[in-house]
Parts: structure tokens; sequence; C-alpha cells
């Protein structure tokens, strides 16, 4: 399951990004490069809303949470939410499953996260609100 997280541009525009996440303290986390759109357009406009949709591609409801985002780099909360979204993603028994089916692209994963790191950083989002909505 991912989050989709939309923001607005600085002229206006919205933009959705779905990303992975995880959660830290009633937080909502999102790994991410700080060259990323997503990032940019908070740090001009910190209001975002995540939308959740439980994994279904056509899910009757979706979950909306409203709240305020910020960039954050330091070491070493990147490193616990990378350990955190990692145990997620890739070291929980169903994904596992995925990563032994495709072991021979590990080194293009490793390029890819090792290219990242200079750049990488975490967006918290703080939620004030939330709602089930149907979905369009």
């Amino acid at each position: 399951m991912v989050v989709r997280i939309a923001t607005r541009s600085p002229k206006g525009s919205p933009q959705i990004m779905p990303l992975w996440f995880g959660t830290h303290r009633g937080r909502i986390c999102m790994n991410t490069a700080e060259t990323s759109p997503t990032v940019r357009n908070i740090a001009t406009n910190p209001e975002v809303v995540l939308l959740f949709d439980g994994g279904q591609r056509r899910a009757a409801t979706v979950l909306r949470i409203r709240g305020t985002a910020q960039f954050r780099r330091d070491r070493g909360f990147r490193a616990l939410m990378g350990l955190k979204v990692w145990s997620r993603y890739y070291l929980s028994p169903a994904a596992l499953i995925k990563v032994a089916r495709n072991l021979r692209r590990l080194p293009a994963m490793a390029t890819y996260y090792q290219e990242r790191g200079a750049h990488a950083g975490v967006i918290e989002v703080i939620p004030e609100s939330f709602e089930l909505v149907r979905s369009p």
C-alpha cells in the first residue's frame, strides 16, 4: 500500500505523488529526495492532503487526511524512517517472496538508493483532520 500525497505548486497547480510511507509518533512519513517536486511544493505551501485506499485498485472509499508537512534531512530521523519503510516494504513475509523472485535486480536497486543518498530526506506530515470519502 502506498499513500498519495497531494501538494500545490507555487503557482497553485495540484500535484499528486504516490510514495511508500511509515508512521512515527502519530505522524505519517515518506522517504524521498530533496530535489523532488513534492518537496519543492511543500517548501512553498506546507498544507497537504494524503489519500489512502487500502491498496485496492477500485476501493469504494478513500481515507483522506489533511495536514501540515515539513521536509527533514536530519540523519537520525532519516535512518529511523528508512528502517521502518524498508522493514514494511522489503522485510515483511510477502515482500521477502517478491525480493527472492527479483534477486537479479538487487544491484540496480542498491545503485539507485546510493545515488539518492546525498539528497535523501523524509517528508513528515502532522495530521490535522481525516475523513472517509467515496472514490470518484
